[in-house]
């Protein structure tokens, strides 16, 4: 855990645990990215969010259809609830299980959009998509893919807020992001200045990572998430 905190350079995870605690029985979009083992672990968190009823209902966006050969649809999804199902391993099995009661009963949803594969920054979001996500308690978009979308795939200064940015967002927004392109924000000047000299290849490389968080129209601190 330590070892994995030192590559992670923006953590904003105390703030989304606070902000769901104010929001029991909340609705979960989750913006998802690669299908494989990713698709397995995202979807182990939706199970996690509706089992312990932190959510009570999670939507997950899929593409229509592949930008990348290994981007997620909701085909992946079903397949990849059926073959956990049939494990060997009681967990593995079970928890297979649950995710096809939570496709049954409607508490996992699979919804795709065209927007999904564009070319379009996410502020640039179709009108029908951007009013389903504002009933949303709480967006998580998962990728560097997206991530670059959600900035516009524009070098920002990195020392830029990432709540700044996101300030156009429909409703709470997470993002998850391994950092593969060179783009970033979210970071003090004196992180910059040790990576640059730490590792050149710091921005592509795959290293490191960012969970940060957004309330639209509010500056994520321990005071306003705790207090809203």
């Amino acid at each position: 855990w330590e070892a994995a905190q030192a590559f992670t350079l923006a953590d904003d995870t105390e703030f989304v645990v606070r902000h769901l605690n104010h929001h029991p029985g909340a609705r979960i979009d989750i913006i998802a990215d690669n299908a494989g083992l990713e698709l397995v672990t995202d979807l182990a968190l939706a199970d996690y969010l509706l089992s312990t009823a932190a959510a009570t209902d999670v939507r997950i966006h899929l593409k229509p259809h592949p930008t990348f050969v290994s981007d997620a649809m909701i085909s992946d999804v079903l397949a990849t609830a059926n073959h956990l199902a049939v494990q060997e391993d009681d967990a593995v099995s079970a928890f297979g299980r649950r995710l096809q009661d939570h496709i049954a009963n409607g508490r996992l949803l699979l919804q795709e959009d065209p927007f999904w594969v564009s070319a379009l920054p996410f502020w640039e979001m179709p009108g029908e998509l951007r009013k389903e996500l504002s009933q949303s308690d709480l967006i998580i978009s998962k990728g560097d893919a997206n991530y670059r979308r959600l900035l516009g795939d524009r070098q920002w200064p990195f020392t830029t807020p990432f709540a700044d940015i996101l300030s156009y967002t429909p409703a709470p927004l997470l993002a998850l992001r391994t950092l593969k392109a060179e783009l970033a924000c979210g970071l003090t000047e004196e992180q910059v200045s040790s990576l640059e000299a730490e590792d050149a290849q710091w921005l592509v490389n795959g290293r490191r990572g960012v969970i940060q968080f957004a309330l639209p129209g509010v500056e994520v601190n321990s005071s306003n998430v705790a207090g809203q």
